[in-house]
């Protein structure tokens, strides 16, 4: 079965299976110190992608090693292919869409 399973399952959200060509909105992190990134909690709306930003930075204020979080747009396809990649710092990975006022959530 092909496609990407979106939504976190917990407090009546259902995931559900969706074709690669969809557009997505996920959270990128963006590490300081080894200047990678990594993409995690795909969602459906931008709405949802912030409140999944909010909750990750909350997870990371503490840590001695903070990353910079953003919402972005992608599509499940490149979601799903970036996933398996670890450490990527590839200039051509997606940005911060203009969904924050800054593109970062603080």
């Amino acid at each position: 079965m092909t496609g990407l399973m979106v939504g976190t399952g917990w407090y009546g959200m259902v995931r559900r299976r969706i074709l690669d060509s969809v557009a997505i909105f996920a959270v990128r992190r963006d590490w300081p110190d080894w200047r990678t990134h990594e993409f995690v909690s795909p969602r459906l709306t931008a709405a949802d992608a912030l409140r999944a930003a909010a909750a990750d930075y909350a997870y990371w204020r503490r840590s001695p090693l903070r990353p910079r979080v953003s919402v972005v747009r992608m599509s499940a396809n490149d979601f799903r292919i970036h996933r398996d990649r670890r450490d990527c710092a590839a200039p051509d990975c997606a940005v911060a869409t203009p969904v924050a006022s800054d593109g970062a959530v603080r």
